[in-house]
């Protein structure tokens, strides 16, 4: 198929799209519903403007950010050794440089380029204390310029939990993604948890392993077989094509307009191929993309539809009667709910404070004698130093045992809390979805009608483990170290030997307390995280039911039409959707079809 006739077949799909958004737009049903009236909106704005979301994605440390500027050509994003907050950011196409800051609570801020970091890093706004919900880049840059807008998403599995789940709501709102992994380490059971999770909800996923200029030439063709091994397993694909580059590299030669680097990064096949994916492909998943979310409104669509069908042949009395007990109903459901949620709560409060202490105490039981063995052993060794060199010595060695023994230590627990949280989560789970369930199946008997399967439970549990999973364990150490310079050698490293030995064990206990004081911030956190983006499927479950009733119930009150009338009236619009959703599906399956046709290696991609 050529480019011209392509376009041209897009072009009617998209149209014939734009009139379905306009036939279900018009539906009463929806109009009166604003849940499914803001769903519509955005998907036909995504449409109209032919904008895909590419959202790249990684864990921290990937060098997502560097990626997103060597394709840019210009370090607009900040980079550090610094987790980001959980705030996206999002670059799209304008004719001149604009930041944007978007707030939680307030009105948005024009920003300078150089002030980005102030809202974006967790030094410059810690705990996002400036409650920022986004950043919006407009730049003119020739890749945005081709319709895509590239999400900046923290790094996935950073120490900072204290955002909202804004990062990980984009995934399923995206079209197309860049999965960015490392050579050294290879993929981790983390990363690879969060990928299975996802990959339903993208329409295209590169695969890119980054940093390879840290890596000999033969650790990188090994972590490459690996980590595609790995990835074709899990995701049942075969002949993945995988990217090795090095962003930094791409970036620096980009900058510096140094042809070798920029050679030496291999980007440019990446690149070839990401503009080929832009040129031919992007209406094609993005068409696809639409289709997928609109499918799922139009099954909202048809409960809402299927409840107010009955509702109006229901006699005015036995309506309102029914409201009643719906409501009153509603409200058991809603204290069971509440009850569950105390219970998730006193659950993780016993996990955090009862496991999490005993397992601190039996560390420090364990460590300190073995800690101090060890320093003394390093001391007998290194005695003979200068004083100033024998204190930068030792500085070093506390600084790298409590490093070692906090890592292996995170690594231990979190091993132990994710089997125990899922277990939690998933009973959570299980009840917020035994709620829904019990909501529609009240409605069903109330009204007579059945209704489809309602897919409202998200796959939360492996998002989850993954965002738990910690990085290394931050260590500062503060030693008070005596002036010993102008002592005799063997006094002053007395000295200093005496001192560090009595403060091994006060920065052991002092480390012990920061890590579980992290355990506990981070479990109640991601807990609340998730029992909020549950509790978002129930409340539009049952606001979706109670507006359709109340509809019904104010048709019924004005008695403009008979019942009869009003029962014509939903009958055709249940068939507009039915006939939408057919068309719908014939659409996906066409487009399902032509694009393996189109792309043999699809698999690779």
């Amino acid at each position: 198929m050529t480019k011209y006739s392509t376009e041209n077949k897009f072009a009617s799909v998209n149209k014939n799209i734009g009139s379905i958004f306009s036939l279900l737009s018009a539906l009463s049903i929806v109009k009166q519903n604003q849940f499914l009236s803001k769903r519509l909106g955005g998907l036909g704005n995504k449409l109209a403007t032919n904008q895909l979301q590419l959202v790249v994605l990684g864990q921290f440390k990937r060098g997502k950010t560097t990626l997103i500027n060597a394709l840019i050509g210009e370090k607009l994003l900040p980079t550090s050794v610094i987790p980001l907050t959980s705030i996206i950011t999002i670059l799209k196409y304008g004719k001149r440089q604009k930041l944007t800051v978007y707030f939680l609570k307030r009105k948005e801020k024009e920003i300078d380029l150089d002030q980005l970091a102030d809202y974006v890093t967790e030094p410059k706004n810690p705990h996002n204390q400036k409650g920022v919900r986004e950043v919006v880049i407009e730049y003119p840059s020739e890749y945005l310029k081709k319709g895509v807008e590239i999400i900046d998403t923290p790094g996935v599995g950073s120490v900072h939990k204290h955002n909202t789940d804004i990062a990980y709501e984009f995934v399923p709102k995206a079209d197309a993604g860049i999965f960015v992994v490392c050579a050294d380490p290879p993929i981790s059971n983390a990363e690879l948890d969060f990928l299975v999770s996802i990959k339903d909800y993208l329409g295209r996923i590169f695969f890119v392993q980054n940093k390879v200029d840290q890596v000999a030439k033969d650790d990188i063709q090994s972590s490459s077989e690996f980590t595609r091994k790995i990835i074709e397993e899990s995701l049942s694909i075969k002949n993945l094509k995988f990217y090795s580059i090095s962003a930094k590299l791409a970036l620096e030669g980009r900058l510096e307009h140094n042809d070798r680097k920029l050679r030496q990064s291999q980007f440019t096949k990446f690149e070839t191929e990401f503009n080929r994916f832009l040129t031919l492909d992007k209406e094609q998943i993005l068409t696809k993309s639409v289709i997928s979310k609109l499918l799922g409104v139009i099954q909202e669509i048809n409960l809402a539809l299927a409840i107010e069908k009955q509702a109006v042949q229901t006699p005015l009395g036995i309506l309102r009667s029914k409201i009643t007990q719906f409501e009153q109903e509603l409200e058991k459901i809603q204290q069971n709910k509440e009850d569950s949620e105390l219970l998730l709560a006193g659950q993780a409060q016993k996990l955090t404070h009862k496991v999490l202490t005993g397992d601190i105490e039996i560390l420090q039981e364990e460590k300190l004698p073995q800690l101090l063995s060890d320093f003394d052993k390093f001391y007998q060794t290194n005695r003979e130093l200068g004083a100033r060199e024998l204190s930068k010595a030792l500085d070093s060695f506390l600084e790298k045992s409590i490093r070692r023994i906090f890592t292996d230590f995170r690594k231990q627990e979190e091993t132990k809390f994710q089997k125990e949280l899922i277990s939690i989560l998933n009973r959570f789970s299980e009840q917020t979805n035994n709620s829904i369930e019990k909501i529609l199946e009240l409605s069903s008997n109330l009204f007579n009608i059945k209704l489809e399967k309602f897919d409202k439970q998200t796959e939360l549990a492996a998002e989850f483990e993954f965002r738990f999973a910690f990085d290394e364990a931050p260590v500062d150490i503060e030693v008070f170290k005596p002036i010993v310079s102008h002592l005799p050698r063997f006094i002053a490293n007395k000295l200093l030997y005496k001192n560090m030995r009595q403060t091994i064990a006060q920065e052991l206990d002092r480390h012990c307390g920061r890590s579980r004081y992290d355990f506990e911030q981070r479990v109640l956190q991601s807990i609340e995280e998730y029992r909020q983006e549950l509790n978002k499927a129930l409340d539009e479950t049952v606001e979706g039911i109670k507006q359709a009733l109340h509809l019904a119930l104010a048709q019924r009150k004005k008695q403009t039409k008979s019942s009869k009338e009003l029962l014509v009236a939903t009958g055709k619009q249940e068939e507009i959707v039915s006939q939408v959703k057919s068309t719908l599906g014939k659409l996906l399956i066409e487009l399902d079809r032509e694009e393996k046709e189109k792309l043999p290696n699809k698999k690779e991609s």
